[in-house]
This record gives C-alpha cells, sequence and structure tokens, in this order.
C-alpha cells in the first residue's frame, strides 16, 4: 500500500483510546479486539498489498492461534494511547501500556511493517522483540535479525517517502475505468472505508473467486475421471453382453472335443446353434489342452453372464456420483463465500466429514469409524444416548453408529444392515455367520486411561451375520426403505 494512503489512516486514528481484549487469526489476515467496541482492527497481511482498518464485518472466521499466544498475553489488559507511522517507510506503530502488578507502568509498541513481501508483525518492550510473526535468523539475512530477545531495528528499504495529497473522494476504479463504466461506484471521504472496500470488495472477493474456481476445477476432473470409467465399464458391458456366444462355443468345443488337438490356435466346426449350420472358426490358446479351453470359454460365459448385471449397476453408480459432483459445483457457484470462513455461529461443528456415513432418511444416519481415534470420537462424542452401536464380538473391528435423530424404535432391516457393515469393518471380513454386538450408547462405556477404540458395553443383544460392503448396504436401504 502507498504510504501517503497508510499514513491518511494513521491520522484518522491516531488519537483512538480503546482497551485491548484479544488477537486472533484467519489464514493472512489478524485482528485486533477491543473491549466494549462493535468494530475490530483488521490487519491484512497479504504479500503484495498489506494495510490495516477497522471494519464491522463479521465474514471471515477469526479464531485464536498458537502463534499469537505470546502476543495476547503480553498485551491483556493494555490500553491503546496512540497510533504513529515511520518517517522513513510503510511502517505503523501501535503503542500500548498497563500498570504491572508493581503499580508502575508498562509500554508495549506492536508494529505493523506493511513491506511488500517482507511484512510482518512484531511485538516489542523497551526496544526488545518480545515476539513476531515472521522470525529471521543470520542466516536468512546477515544486516537485520528478527527474533525475540533481539534488538528491533527499522529496515533499510532505500524507500522513497512521497508526501502527494490525497484528494477526495476516492474511487477503486480509475478515471478512465470510471467514464467507462455504466455502474455506479462508490466514493471515498474516509481512507479507512476505503481500505475496508478494497479488501472486501476486491482482494476477498477475487481471493474467494480464485478459491471456487480451483475447487470447481478440482471437481471437474473427478467427473472426468468417472466419465473414463463409465467408457470403460461400458467396454466391458458390451463384451458381457456376448455371453450367448461364449456359451455356444464352449459347448461346441464340448461336442467336438475329440477334433481339438494340443498346440492348435483355432478350429473351425459347423454351428449348429445357427440355421443352415454354417462354419465358425473358434480361436484357441495354443498352451491350453482340449479340456483348459473348453473350460475357458465356460468361465467367460459365466463371467458374462454374471458380470452384466454388476456392470451395469456400476454404471449407475457412477452416473450418480457424476450427479452429486455436478450438484457440488452448483452449489460451490452459488456461494457469495467459498473460503472456510463463514460468519461465527456459536455453535461447535458435531459432525466430522472424515467418518464413512450414510443417510438412511430424515430419521436414521449411519457412521463408521476408520481408525481407533475416529471410533472414540463417534462413540463417546457424536453418538447420544438413544443412538445404536454396533461391533464384532470376538473379532476386531470398527464401531458402527446408527443415529436415531428422532428417537424412533429400531427397525429390524437396519439392525441387519448396520450388523452386517460391522461385520464387513472387522477382521471377519470374508468369514460368514459373524457375531455382532448391538446396543445403545447409553450402555457403551470408554473406561479413563484406556486405548483409542476400546470401550466397554452392556445389555447388549447379538446378531450372527454375513458381512456387506457400503455400497451393497446402500442397495439394500434403496429398496428395503
Amino acid at each position: 500500500m502507498h504510504y501517503r494512503f497508510l499514513k491518511k489512516w494513521v491520522y484518522e486514528n491516531q488519537n483512538k483510546r480503546l482497551s485491548f481484549e484479544k488477537m486472533e487469526k484467519f489464514e493472512d489476515q489478524y485482528a485486533i479486539f477491543f473491549r466494549k467496541q462493535e468494530g475490530f482492527l483488521q490487519i491484512n497481511l497479504t504479500s503484495e498489498n498489506s494495510f490495516c482498518f477497522i471494519t464491522e464485518k463479521d465474514i471471515l472466521s477469526f479464531e485464536s492461534d498458537a502463534v499469537l499466544k505470546s502476543f495476547n498475553s503480553h498485551l491483556s489488559n493494555t490500553k491503546l494511547e496512540k497510533i504513529e507511522i515511520s518517517d522513513s517507510d510503510r511502517i505503523i506503530y501501535l503503542l500500548f501500556s498497563k500498570i504491572d502488578i508493581y503499580n508502575q507502568k508498562v509500554s508495549f509498541k506492536l508494529i505493523f511493517e506493511f513491506i511488500p513481501r517482507f511484512q510482518n508483525l512484531i511485538l516489542t518492550k523497551g526496544g526488545e522483540i518480545v515476539d513476531c510473526i515472521r522470525k529471521i535468523s543470520f542466516a536468512e539475512n546477515r544486516h537485520r535479525q528478527i527474533l525475540p530477545g533481539t534488538e528491533y531495528t527499522s529496515p533499510l528499504t532505500g524507500f522513497q517517502v512521497k508526501q502527494n495529497e490525497i484528494q477526495f473522494p476516492l474511487s477503486i476504479l480509475s478515471k478512465k475505468e470510471i467514464r467507462e463504466s455504466s455502474d455506479k461506484h462508490p466514493f471515498f471521504n474516509s481512507i479507512n472505508d476505503f481500505f475496508e472496500e478494497m479488501y472486501y470488495n476486491w482482494i476477498f472477493q477475487e481471493k474467494n473467486e480464485n478459491r471456487k474456481q480451483k475447487e470447481i476445477n478440482s471437481i471437474k476432473k473427478k467427473i472426468n475421471r468417472k466419465q473414463n470409467t463409465i467408457a470403460k465399464l461400458k467396454t466391458e458391458l458390451s463384451d458381457a453382453q456376448k455371453e450367448e456366444k461364449w456359451k455356444q462355443q464352449a459347448e461346441l468345443l464340448k461336442a467336438n472335443y475329440v477334433k481339438i488337438k494340443s498346440g492348435m490356435d483355432s478350429i473351425t466346426l459347423q454351428n449348429y446353434y445357427e440355421e443352415g449350420y454354417p462354419e465358425i472358426k473358434i480361436p484357441l490358446k495354443k498352451e491350453k489342452n482340449t479340456k483348459q479351453n473348453i473350460v475357458y470359454y465356460f468361465k467367460k460365459y459365466r463371467k458374462a453372464r454374471d458380470g452384466k448385471k454388476k456392470i451395469a449397476e456400476r454404471i449407475e453408480i457412477v452416473k450418480n456420483d457424476i450427479k452429486e459432483f455436478e450438484q457440488q459445483i452448483i452449489e460451490i457457484e452459488k456461494k457469495e463465500i467459498f473460503l472456510s470462513g463463514k460468519k461465527k455461529t456459536g455453535k461447535k461443528k458435531k459432525e466430522s466429514l472424515g467418518f464413512r456415513r450414510l443417510v438412511v432418511n430424515k430419521d436414521w444416519k449411519i457412521y463408521i469409524g476408520r481408525t481407533s481415534k475416529e471410533n472414540d470420537l463417534l462413540t463417546t462424542r457424536l453418538a447420544k444416548p438413544h443412538d445404536w452401536w454396533f461391533h464384532t464380538r470376538i473379532f476386531h473391528g470398527t464401531h458402527v453408529i446408527l443415529r436415531n435423530l428422532n428417537k424412533k424404535e429400531l427397525p429390524d432391516n437396519l439392525k441387519l444392515i448396520c450388523s452386517k457393515l460391522a461385520a464387513y469393518y472387522s477382521k471377519a471380513k470374508k468369514s460368514s455367520n459373524v457375531p455382532v454386538d448391538y446396543t445403545q450408547i447409553r450402555y457403551v462405556r470408554k473406561p479413563r486411561g484406556s486405548d483409542p477404540g476400546f470401550v466397554t458395553y452392556t445389555d447388549q443383544k447379538t446378531l450372527f451375520v454375513d458381512p456387506i460392503s457400503m455400497r451393497d448396504a446402500a442397495k439394500l436401504i434403496s429398496r428395503l426403505l
């Protein structure tokens, strides 16, 4: 940011008297909150155009960060006395002070270095660096180190301060762009409003659109991969639809068993499956004997017969995946704000997207942990007392949680499906008649100090089931419910 704009901002805000509350962070943005103030001081540390401004916009999800722990500790209970700017470069100083336990005044200086590519936040006390966002060692810069415990020195950048007067009202657009545009664009009589507009309606929007486009491109790549999968599956389906051909050739070879000799690469036979008994040439595997060649064709027939239905189902599943991805793109395009920052609701996130999930309907959801830690999170945090818990008896396995969202009776079909899933995601995956215990979460306990994933439970019942995968469970649910 140009020095003259920063200087004007300091002039507008230099005499504010505010009580420090906390500092928080969101990506490359920092916020200083003051007690009994609706607005806060936002520090934009983007690499090319850094500046600060006071705003009331609650858009970004600022939150506490370990990097700021020292800043918050030292600035606790301080008051902002004055804001100044360096005479030689784009450096702003916030002067804070407080009375310590010895009734002595303690002063701190919070320094914003808005120098392109070297932007930094530095806290000093008596000229000594207490902490900083970017630490610079001797190995990185022989002339100027920025490390806690060292003396703070201003950078020598050779920057030429320009004292051109700012002409109000200001606009983000150039005069030429204003003349050529038919839209009405805001003008500003305050540098702070100008900075706020520049960040939220230009810098942030551009970053937001780039993030959205990056995510959309990522989803489009997934769609392309799914479309390639469909093309391969259609080729397989076309081959599978030749099941009768393979069966006929297998039967012809079987009927002409004595005519087939070892080492033959093909044999010509009369095709009595067609009118007029035309000749048909059947390729053979030279390395296989007569029986092996017949078995080979019967195997191709069975594979085609059994695979045709599965391939068709798989194609439908992949098509549905593509529809979901396309819907995701539509949802992303609708969102005004796509960054991880959204307006704070004060509510903690209850459900982790990392779990395997299967939505049954508005009353039921199935969750499956992937690791011991996820099993703990599912059972001890996500699940409620009226939810149902499933786990294989004897065998090691995952925790399956059936969320009972509206406190209804457990349906037999869902009980069976969840038991089968618990068996599938266990060491008994390839077994049959697997014993699975189930009980309500209210009867599941995690002993203090026990290993991740370990729990004890009571009031359980047991089902003996055959394992099924998540995909097969989804098919069952679509048919049963």
